[in-house]
């Protein structure tokens, strides 16, 4: 049948369940942002990897990556 969120019947969700609810998608909006870091970790690693790059070079590689990454959290 569905709610009416317009009716003075309305059933509102208490404090505690908005808490739950909220740290709940908290914690998968962290997953999701995990799963995203380490695919980018795989391919920076993948890419020092397949130019054979000295520690100097990947040191480097990891910083540009890294400015990338703050760039976008800027933005």
């Amino acid at each position: 049948m569905g709610i009416d969120l317009a009716s003075p019947e309305r059933d509102y969700t208490s404090v505690p369940d908005l808490s739950l609810m909220l740290d709940a998608a908290r914690n998968e909006e962290r997953a999701n942002r995990a799963v995203v870091f380490a695919g980018r970790l795989e391919a920076i690693a993948s890419f020092i990897l397949k130019r054979e790059m000295t520690g100097i070079e990947a040191a480097e590689a990891l910083r540009i990556e890294a400015n990338r990454i703050q760039s976008e959290a800027e933005a």
